[in-house]
């Protein structure tokens, strides 16, 4: 009885679905779904191609084998099995999946508007909920990586009205979120559709996710007047409120942090909020800043201090503080910060260096705040905000936008350095721990003039990857590109992911066209040419000229240093609270570490595409996603 059931179900799948498969075929189609629920895709594929070889209907179990390659990260196994389909002996149903199998190959490749294309092709009113919920997330990752944000976030929204799973429900509530994080408030404010529009609530539920978290409650019991019912409600909304709630409504006093990390002594003071009176002479507050301006990292001091002094020219605030700055080359930090600290400073930036940090941390007795320009895994003292211009956070944050684009499977290309290493160790740590694959490795030496080598043994190696994470400068960065290209076998495409050492700043240099097709992660006020004002990049291009290329990051740095002040209490007392700088959408984490949400760029044509804020994205959190059709 039992295998008779199977074979009628076969039947009606060949009736319906497939072109036929025969009974013979059940054991090794049985071992076929054993090994895909068991995550052995290579296997599962293998066995589909042994059917390919006997069975009546090798098209289908050549859509089998490439869908198990696809989801082994194997793009271009998958694609020499479609490339043996002649799409027009298809019956419909398996003529959508061969669409469907194209398009995510495309997207793998980097390909979103190929990807369109194909799905255009489908007609939409014979699809059932399967192929629905796969046309809906290729669609959603299509946008995304075309950088429509808002299109990616209305695909999401039509295909969680086709999943059932809680888990996948979250994720896809989550993605709709994280590509809706990405729009600005004024494309939120006139692209809302009115209630009770499902994707209208989502864009509206942003918008006060966005704003002051003491106006957060009054303004969500509006929207759930607004929006009764919507998906939002239930997990989503119950975990971000809950995050917030567990928020103090200020800053608290903290107790001294461990011996080992931060002095007993010291006693935490939150920052001060600015007076109502004074002036840049004295008379008013001042902030100590504590940087090295001759020596071996003046240039770093001083574009640091370059952004300061603009920020501070432009503030036209009658509490406006005086800036003073101490040079910190050659000098004790603790004797530096006291010697500020009792010349009225009430509150001190600096150090820059990490070492420095370290001794401040350790031997100071800090009577008054700290926002250090460095980020030190060891120093943990209440005292002291650690903002730094970590690479960490753009590999992250690159690695997500990859991750984001559907890629699974990377090679890594860096020099042989202490930092290639480094950076290294933290992409392939980071990216597998959201369930992608890292396979060759290949350093080589930066500033070289012959990089045919490492290219080509990468290529030899890493046949199967669908992208490569490059750490490289511009430089290197456009004859890298140029020898992997020639070396990639024809018709295909390695699509490449990179840091913001990629870019030097200036769209219009001349190896801009070289890097034509790069994906990379940078501070917001390096890619904006549209902003003006006196704080504009376009207003301080003269600031950057003289700045050395390695250091003018500091500038915009240097920019948000003196505006973020002011604004620690406040990100302190929520970690929803944001503040739009110009080295990324800051936020305060528990540690007392400011966190950046970069803005990501595609070189296109010798120019600058922009694709909207990058992703953050949770180790483990997003597999879910993935799993739901990509």
């Amino acid at each position: 009885m039992k295998r008779f059931v199977i074979y009628a179900a076969l039947a009606l799948l060949s009736a319906c679905v497939r072109q036929g498969p025969r009974p013979d075929d059940v054991p090794l189609i049985s071992e076929a779904e054993h090994r895909l629920a068991s995550k052995d895709y290579g296997g599962a594929s293998q066995i589909y191609q042994r059917l390919i070889e006997q069975s009546d209907a090798p098209d289908y179990y050549r859509l089998e084998a490439a869908d198990a390659e696809l989801k082994d990260g194997n793009s271009r196994a998958a694609q020499a099995l479609l490339s043996a389909i002649d799409p027009e002996e298809l019956r419909y149903p398996d003529f959508q999946r061969y669409l469907l199998l194209r398009s995510r190959i495309d997207l793998n490749q980097g390909r979103a508007r190929a990807a369109m294309e194909r799905l255009q092709e489908l007609d939409y009113q014979r699809m059932n909920p399967a192929t629905e919920t796969e046309y809906h997330t290729l669609r959603a990752s299509a946008y995304n990586q075309l950088g429509n944000m808002l299109e990616s976030a209305r695909e999401r929204v039509a295909l969680g009205r086709l999943l059932t799973r809680p888990e996948m429900i979250q994720a896809n509530n989550e993605a709709i979120y994280d590509a809706l994080k990405r729009l600005p408030d004024q494309a939120l404010e006139q692209l809302q559709p009115p209630p009770p529009d499902e994707l209208g609530g989502w864009m509206a539920l942003t918008q006060i996710l966005r704003g002051p978290a003491n106006e957060r409650s009054e303004a969500i019991r509006g929207w759930r007047s607004r929006f009764m019912g919507h998906p939002a409600e239930g997990a989503f909304l119950d975990g971000i409120l809950g995050k917030s709630e567990k928020t103090p409504p200020a800053p608290q006093r903290k107790k001294p942090e461990p011996a080992q990390t931060a002095p007993a002594q010291v006693t935490p003071v939150p920052p001060p909020t600015p007076p109502a009176s004074g002036d840049n002479t004295g008379t008013g507050r001042i902030i100590g800043v504590m940087l090295p301006l001759t020596g071996t990292y003046a240039p770093a001091g001083q574009a640091v201090k370059a952004g300061m002094d603009a920020a501070a020219g432009a503030d036209a605030s009658p509490a406006k503080p005086q800036l003073r700055f101490s040079d910190t080359q050659g000098g004790n930090p603790a004797a530096i910060y006291h010697d500020l600290t009792a010349g009225g400073a009430d509150f001190v930036v600096g150090p820059l260096i990490k070492d420095e940090l370290t001794a401040l941390a350790k031997s100071a007795e800090l009577t008054v705040p700290v926002l250090a320009l460095n980020q030190v895994k060891e120093v943990q003292s209440s005292s002291i905000y650690q903002f730094g211009l970590t690479p960490e956070q753009e590999v992250e944050q690159s690695a997500g936008s990859a991750w984001f684009d559907g890629r699974q499977s990377a090679v890594v290309l860096a020099p042989a350095s202490a930092l290639g290493q480094r950076l290294i160790q933290h992409f392939t740590a980071y990216w597998r721990s959201l369930g992608g694959s890292v396979g060759t490795i290949k350093t080589y030496k930066a500033g070289g003039e012959d990089f045919s080598g490492p290219a080509r043994e990468l290529l030899a190696n890493g046949a199967n990857a669908d992208f490569l994470f490059l750490i490289a400068d511009s430089r290197d960065g456009s004859l890298l590109k140029s020898y992997l290209e020639t070396q990639l076998p024809q018709g295909r495409t390695l699509p490449i992911y990179a840091t913001s050492l990629i870019y030097n700043g200036r769209p219009d240099v001349p190896q801009n066209p070289d890097l034509s097709g790069i994906v990379f992660c940078d501070v917001p006020w390096l890619l904006d040419d549209n902003t003006g004002g006196p704080l504009s990049r376009q207003a301080l291009q003269p600031v950057l000229d003289r700045t050395p290329e390695p250091y003018r990051r500091l500038v915009p740095m240097g920019l948000d240093v003196y505006r973020l002040i002011p604004e620690l209490n406040q990100l302190q007392a929520s970690p929803q609270q944001r503040f739009n700088g110009a080295t990324g959408v800051l936020t305060l984490a528990n540690d007392n570490r400011v966190q950046r949400q970069l803005h990501c760029a595609q070189f296109d044509a010798g120019g600058l595409q922009a694709r909207g804020i990058a992703p953050l994205l949770q180790p483990g959190a997003q597999a879910h996603d993935r799993d739901a059709g990509q």
